[in-house]
């Protein structure tokens, strides 16, 4: 009965980004960068550190685009980038580490799609 339940609410999840949801998705993740003390050009910077240890840990080659530009940062937080990838959402989790304001959880990559599709919204 459970499962039946809980398929049953996932079917009416919404699917993709809204501009709404991709407006409070940027809101909230300018506000974390802005409460660490980061400028747009500084959480450029932590992005491309924080991938170049990740792939010499991992034993990877270097990809040849690393981090986050400072445009794109731009355009996420202004709610302009219209479908951001897994990859680069998990990137503003490592390097930001938001956490969740009520249960005071680091949040995961499911918290920032429920924030993009407008079915949580963290800045109310």
């Amino acid at each position: 009965m459970v499962v039946a339940e809980v398929k049953q609410e996932k079917k009416y999840l919404r699917r993709r980004f809204t501009d709404t949801g991709l407006r409070r998705l940027g809101k909230f993740l300018r506000s974390w960068r802005e409460a660490r003390g980061w400028s747009v050009h500084e959480l450029s910077e932590q992005t491309k550190h924080y991938e170049v240890q990740f792939y010499t840990l991992a034993g990877e080659p270097l990809p040849k685009v690393l981090g986050v530009s400072i445009a794109g940062i731009s355009r996420i937080e202004n709610g302009y980038y219209n479908k951001p990838a897994p990859d680069l959402l998990w990137l503003f989790l490592d390097v930001l580490e938001p956490v969740h304001p009520v249960e005071q959880r680091l949040l995961t990559l499911e918290d920032l799609l429920l924030i993009g599709t407008e079915f949580w919204n963290p800045n109310a």
